[in-house]
């Protein structure tokens, strides 16, 4: 009896290895729809989900408009998570970026600045390395595209994320807010290059969503396969509702 209770423990560990939760979350500086700042509203939505690694996009960290909230301190403390953050650019005494929690050990972190016009808001692509459970290296990388209409940096940054995909080689996830939708000549710049976690789904605004424009990739043909993806119907934490996949690790 021992042994085999031994063997389904070992069985369930062996499970868990061969899974990975994602998320990719626009926090909108951790204002909600009802204009209210709340970062233990944003991690809440987040712990519930479970996930391994998340892409958050609009972070304030120290900032004025945030009551010089350290954000980094926050989000390590309350979520247990290891804490990456990049800035995009300064504001009001701090920064405004993007931030990558993670479960497993950080190899390798990258920032990696998007092509942006001199009036435009600048863009970055983060870019790290992780240590799954299973012991294989993961790329992760997480994005917020130029947000214009059709006069739009969008194209430029996503052949400079697709130049980056095409270098790195094994598992690989990219998600965030690219502030477009599928079928758009970014996205078809990652045809036969990554995988969307599909949904119909809609993720932006968040109390009546309109578009889609929130996404997860995935490298197809190394091991990784998304067994499913869900909007997290959550209305007022953000102005965009979180997405969320599952892969199986091969």
């Amino acid at each position: 009896m021992k042994r085999i209770f031994s063997l389904m423990i070992l069985l369930l560990v062996l499970t868990g290895c061969n899974r990975i939760t994602v998320m990719s979350y626009n926090i909108h500086a951790m204002r909600g729809m009802d204009k209210e700042f709340n970062a233990e509203r944003i991690a809440d939505v987040i712990l519930a989900e479970k996930p391994d690694l998340v892409g958050l996009q609009e972070v304030d960290h120290l900032t004025v408009r945030s009551g010089n909230f350290d954000a980094l301190t926050f989000f390590e403390e309350y979520t247990g998570m290891h804490v990456i953050y990049m800035k995009t650019f300064d504001y009001q005494g701090g920064a405004f970026g993007n931030m990558i929690l993670s479960r497993f050990p950080v190899l390798s972190q990258q920032e990696i600045r998007l092509p942006s016009r001199e009036a435009y808001e600048p863009r970055l692509l983060m870019r790290v390395s992780v240590l799954t459970d299973k012991g294989d290296t993961l790329y992760f990388y997480n994005t917020h595209l130029d947000h214009h209409g059709e006069d739009s940096d969008r194209p430029a940054q996503m052949r400079k994320i697709a130049e980056i995909l095409s270098a790195d080689s094994g598992k690989r996830i990219l998600l965030g807010d690219m502030n477009c939708q599928p079928g758009s000549e970014p996205l078809n710049m990652l045809n036969g290059l990554m995988n969307r976690c599909h949904s119909n789904e809609k993720t932006y605004p968040a109390d009546q969503p309109e578009r889609i424009i929130d996404h997860v990739y995935y490298a197809p043909g190394e091991g990784l396969r998304c067994s499913s993806f869900s909007v997290i119907p959550e209305k007022v934490a953000s102005d965009h509702r979180p997405v969320v996949a599952h892969f199986r690790l091969r």
